[in-house]
């Protein structure tokens, strides 16, 4: 399973999804309480579930990593993680899958200078007050150190890269931790 990691705007979610466009490399879907959205696919966008069916998942111990966000409850099921799967995940969320040790899991660092970041959000619309909040909440949130950086695998700066080298970077780099690992990877349906 790849995991991309970083800060706002560090380029994971337009990276996971070039990814599953090129690479056929497919998302990891979480599970939810909160209701469907228009437009939204059961599967697709999220496993859709009520409190009960999520609560018995819970005691079951079948989620990775859960949490309550805004009244509703959100959770990675342990069945996600398959080697062809890919997700994006804020720092909190790539410590809990390191503290797996799941050799099948490589953990890739996104960054990018804050420059770039704040242009990126703005672009896509995010408000000035809204980017400025979420530069200093990144700030705190990955403020690396030498303990910290042990669980990223393999770390890249999207700002030297397009999205098709970064892209390109990660595959081949997943390929190789895998094969350092022992895993057998002719057995994963990704294109290359």
């Amino acid at each position: 399973m790849i995991i991309l990691a970083g800060p706002s705007a560090s380029g994971k979610t337009a990276t996971c999804l070039y990814l599953q466009e090129h690479y056929g490399i497919k998302k990891v879907v979480t599970h939810t309480t909160r209701s469907k959205r228009e437009g939204e696919e059961e599967g697709v966008d999220y496993h859709f579930v009520d409190d009960d069916t999520f609560n018995n998942m819970v005691k079951n111990d079948e989620f990775i990593e859960h949490i309550h966000y805004n009244g509703n409850q959100y959770g990675t099921s342990k069945k996600e993680v398959k080697l062809d799967k890919c997700c994006t995940l804020e720092f909190e969320g790539a410590k809990t899958y390191y503290s797996l040790h799941d050799k099948n899991i490589v953990i890739f660092y996104l960054y990018c200078d804050e420059c770039t970041r704040r242009e990126r959000m703005l672009s896509r619309g995010d408000g000035k007050k809204n980017v400025e909040e979420r530069i200093d909440n990144d700030h705190k949130a990955f403020k690396l150190d030498d303990e910290i950086k042990k669980i990223f695998d393999f770390e890249i700066d999207t700002s030297k890269y397009s999205l098709e080298k970064t892209s390109q970077i990660i595959v081949e780099k997943y390929y190789q931790i895998l094969k350092s690992r022992g895993i057998d990877t002719t057995t994963i349906n990704i294109k290359r």
